[in-house]
């Protein structure tokens, strides 16, 4: 009973923000659950266009504010704090301009005058976050996050039951629309309540001012590149593949999203203030203490991929019929690049934290020169399997990359990494075990697999 106090501890960072990531995720399956049967697909379809923009435009404009914050010496001053602020309020004021002025243009490249109002609307969405205080940030700086985790997780929760009511009475785009201010709407009001000392204000501090700049030499170009890698692998299946395969491989990934989001998500709101922490107080202890206090959120970021990659065959065969099965092989070697993924992320963080803020730039660069080859000529020689393993043997030079990173600045322990990698394929193969066999105890009548093939 002890041991199990211990794990599902509220106040902690890990637990706060393994498990809200998680109910989110739960919550979100079910709105779609509902929201499928009262929206038709062209709304879904219009919000998606909608928040494609508005994501590119954040990853466009982003000059890096929480990153500064969280890892600056200074970042808990008043001056340093609202001069931060007044940049992220004036990006927020430009990129509302951009979209409620460009609406039409946008409109038009899709050919969709209805985008207008829609984008129009949904523009009000930075002002939202324009006017949001910096608390969130600065809680996830004195390690407790917690307070945006718990914040983001009920905003969901109240924001799902008003778009499920408006979708019911307006049966259209809007319903998503008005749900995502309302969400932003409560989670501004709700940063207000916190570190009140601090607050908003306007400031202009030189150095302040001078390293969010600099900041933003890195973080900007990381940014474009970003959109480039997230959007890559979906245009080159668009092309080289018929719809099937596109489906196949979505279908997939929409499987390990919750997975590789959360481990994305604990690594940047977690981690990253822990690491910023250790350099900040004493840089000779940083290394231990990264490997030492971080054993949980580090193991953890291993393991989850690796239980769904071993048991992906199993998962698919139960939930999914016949036509469906190429998902499990998908979603497999998808769930092994996940694990090596989940090296690249820790050691990242872990890096921009100890100050080395172009390996943000430099990874995405990297990135872009070995994934994308790599997974083409792996299409060339093997076809779609060797599209997908080739992308994840590609991810291994960027772990090498980082861990000499990591070397040279004294921050690696290269026994306990491999030790971790050994973790997560031991469990891998034991969840593939696991789940051969159950696919063997269940009978065929049973699986969705068994049905006539299509």
């Amino acid at each position: 009973m002890r041991r199990l106090t211990r794990l599902i501890n509220l106040k902690g960072e890990l637990f706060s923000s393994t498990f809200t990531y998680g109910l989110t995720a739960v919550i979100k399956l079910g709105s779609s659950l509902v929201l499928t049967r009262l929206l038709s697909p062209e709304a879904y379809g219009i919000f998606g266009i909608l928040f494609s923009v508005l994501f590119m435009l954040e990853l466009m404009s982003d000059v890096g504010s929480t990153g500064l914050l969280i890892r600056h010496p200074r970042g808990g001053e008043i001056r340093f704090v609202h001069t931060v602020w007044t940049v992220r309020l004036i990006r927020s004021i430009l990129n509302f301009s951009i979209v409620f002025f460009g609406a039409p243009v946008i409109a038009a490249i899709y050919h969709t005058p209805i985008l207008t109002s829609a984008f129009r609307m949904l523009s009000i969405y930075f002002l939202l976050m324009g006017g949001e205080s910096m608390a969130f940030i600065l809680a996830q700086r004195d390690q407790r996050a917690r307070i945006a985790n718990y914040a983001e997780m009920i905003s969901s929760a109240v924001m799902t039951v008003f778009v499920i009511v408006i979708a019911s009475l307006l049966k259209s785009h809007f319903a998503l629309i008005y749900g995502a201010l309302l969400q932003r709407a409560l989670l501004m009001v709700a940063s207000h309540f916190f570190y009140r000392n601090i607050g908003v204000g306007i400031a202009f501090d030189r150095e302040a001012m001078s390293d969010q700049f600099k900041f933003a030499r890195f973080v900007l170009p990381s940014s474009l590149l970003t959109i480039v890698l997230l959007q890559y692998d979906k245009v080159v299946l668009l092309k080289l593949f018929d719809l099937s395969l596109l489906g196949i491989y979505g279908l997939a990934g929409n499987m390990l999203g919750p997975v590789t989001g959360v481990n994305f998500h604990n690594a940047r709101v977690v981690l990253y203030a822990r690491c910023a922490e250790y350099f900040r107080t004493d840089r000779a202890t940083a290394r231990k203490r990264y490997y030492s206090e971080n054993r949980k959120l580090l193991t953890l970021s291993v393991v989850l991929p690796a239980i769904v990659a071993g048991f992906s065959h199993a998962i698919v065969a139960i939930l999914y019929d016949a036509r469906y099965e190429l998902v499990g092989t998908v979603l497999m070697i998808t769930g092994l690049a996940a694990i090596v993924i989940a090296f690249q992320n820790t050691s990242e963080n872990l890096l921009v934290a100890f100050g080395r803020t172009h390996m943000v730039l430099a990874a995405n660069v990297f990135r872009l020169f070995t994934i994308i080859p790599a997974s083409l000529l792996g299409y060339y020689w093997f076809g779609f399997q060797g599209f997908l393993w080739f992308n994840l043997l590609a991810q291994f030079p960027l772990v090498c990359y980082f861990f000499l990173a990591q070397h040279r600045d004294g921050l690696l322990d290269l026994p306990d990494e491999l030790k971790r990698f050994g973790t997560g394929l031991a469990v891998f193969f034991a969840s593939f075990a696991a789940g051969h066999l159950l696919l063997a105890a269940i009978p065929q009548t049973w699986l969705h697999i068994g049905l006539k093939r299509h």
